[in-house]
């Protein structure tokens, strides 16, 4: 398995000038009308602001979604006996047209395998 260190990345987007606004949309910008345009509309983040009140009122705070995919190098069919895992992480703190855009999905882990993780 390969790690990517994400700390000095997501140190980063608060150090620019260009990303430090937008990493506090989903506090400043948050509309509570019941229309779910960001996951911070959503129950499960009100629901994690309520458990961590320490984390919640700071904005800086950084929350992170986590995704994998996986995928055989090489060969078009099922029956290779390789892959790759590939470990994603983006940050949710930004507004819904920059959450999953190409320059802010930063790759974690690379995790080849002869079978699939389980």
């Amino acid at each position: 398995m390969f790690y990517l260190p994400q700390i000095p990345r997501l140190q980063r987007l608060h150090a620019s000038m260009e990303t430090a606004k937008p990493m506090r949309w989903h506090y400043e910008n948050r509309i509570d009308d019941g229309v779910l345009r960001h996951p911070s509309d959503g129950k499960a983040w009100k629901h994690f602001d309520n458990v961590y009140p320490d984390f919640a009122p700071d904005p800086q705070h950084i929350r992170l979604s986590l995704y994998s995919d996986g995928f055989t190098p090489y060969v078009q069919s099922s029956t290779s006996p390789y892959s790759y895992w590939l470990v994603f992480v983006t940050p949710y703190n930004l507004p819904p047209d920059l959450c999953m855009t190409k320059s802010f999905l930063f790759l974690t882990c690379l995790i080849p395998s002869p079978t699939n993780p389980t």
